[in-house]
């Protein structure tokens, strides 16, 4: 894959990212296990951003990493207190996560998260299905 990635233009298009993004970041359990460490389908969120950063070719950029971390968890943590969206599902956690990471850096404004959400949270058990194997 080519970085940086360009931005998708439609919401099918970010459910197609997403759903990259959410396999290259479940690429990252087996070297975790391999360091003694344990990580699950339900700790990806927290790779999101990361995720986010390395498909806009911008992990290199403390700022923008700290940008999109801060945007995306503290969001996450905001909303699952609320009891906003399904953050319970780790597929929407990611999905959460990685869009509001866009946010952080300024590449998405709050309609267009809001959009892509709705979105994904209507064609969640697709994207679901898409990932698991």
């Amino acid at each position: 894959m080519k970085y940086p990635r360009p931005l998708a233009t439609s919401n099918e298009g970010w459910v197609i990212e997403i759903m990259d993004a959410y396999l290259d970041a479940k690429k990252a359990i087996p070297f975790a296990a391999a360091e003694g460490k344990l990580i699950m389908e339900s700790d990806l969120f927290h790779m999101a951003p990361l995720v986010c950063l390395k498909f806009r070719d911008l992990v290199s950029s403390d700022e923008c990493q700290a940008n999109a971390r801060n945007a995306a968890i503290g969001s996450y943590i905001a909303n699952q207190e609320a009891g906003n969206r399904n953050l319970n599902d780790p597929v929407m956690a990611f999905s959460f996560c990685y869009i509001i990471a866009h946010y952080g850096l300024g590449l998405l404004d709050e309609e267009q998260c809001q959009n892509i959400l709705m979105f994904v949270e209507t064609n969640l058990a697709k994207i679901k299905t898409a990932v698991s194997s």
